[in-house]
């Protein structure tokens, strides 16, 4: 699946702000050697890097196109490196003080097994800071986006997709965690409000990331009506302030 990484970089993106919250739950220091797993285009590798600016930031992506970005994101920092590699190919051993990852650990199958590969990349005493949608994490999209196969009647184009996601329940990853070593295991969830202007805002939001896989399928001609049947529904979730949905996200902090 390839990524627009301009669109990304350019999307209204509540994960952001999210991935912010998570950077001050991790307590960067100044020394800290930081694995981020999933860096896309970068923009909160550069924040990891400002703080740890003593230290080194290894951003890790298997998407070409988003690594691309990063670089030119990442052009005036110095301690920066960047790998396009998956977290299911990672071989570090007792380098970083810090594994973080937001909103990226959905996208991969073999949690467990990434889960342990971070623990052996994590000196004595590191930490790892991860986030991730939750479980049943957001109604109103996929709501919509089964609402638009079923408007368009493309039913047959979805029978045989897998999900492209994993969401374990927290008490899930607070096992894959202690399983792999980890102690002062603390997985809980938060719940948000989206806000959005207009649809189109919705819309910007849902191909930037959740959409893709499901766009991959369709020849472009569909994929436009895809994205307007999607949209649509969004205004059934319209306020005096916009239009509001909640979002459930999974939060999860240890300590090797």
């Amino acid at each position: 699946m390839r990524w627009d990484a301009e669109k990304y970089d350019s999307t209204h993106a509540p994960q952001i702000d999210v991935g912010r919250e998570l950077i001050a739950m991790a307590a960067v220091r100044a020394n800290d050697s930081i694995l981020d797993i999933g860096c896309g285009t970068g923009k909160l590798t550069c924040e990891l890097a400002s703080l740890a600016h003593k230290g080194k930031v290894v951003g890790i992506d298997p998407s070409i196109e988003m690594l691309e970005r990063a670089r030119e994101n990442a052009l005036s920092a110095g301690n920066i490196a960047l790998i396009n590699i998956s977290a299911q190919r990672i071989n570090f051993r007792e380098e970083f003080d810090l594994a973080y990852s937001n909103s990226a650990l959905q996208w991969i199958k073999e949690q467990e097994d990434v889960t342990a590969l971070l623990y052996r990349a994590l000196k004595k005493g590191g930490r790892i800071a991860v986030q991730l949608p939750a479980k049943d994490f957001c109604w109103a999209l996929i709501e919509n986006i089964y609402s638009a196969i079923s408007t368009l009647g493309i039913e047959s184009k979805y029978k045989k997709m897998e999900s492209p996601w994993r969401f374990p329940l927290k008490e899930e990853v607070a096992g894959f965690l202690k399983n792999a070593g980890f102690v002062k295991v603390n997985a809980f969830y938060k719940d948000y409000t989206l806000m959005f202007e207009s649809i189109n805002e919705v819309l910007e939001w849902g191909e930037s990331a959740a959409l893709r896989p499901y766009l991959a399928l369709l020849s472009e001609k569909k994929q436009e009506r895809f994205k307007y049947a999607f949209a649509i529904g969004f205004e059934n979730y319209r306020t005096e302030k916009g239009i509001e949905f909640d979002f459930r996200r999974l939060f999860v902090l240890a300590e090797k």
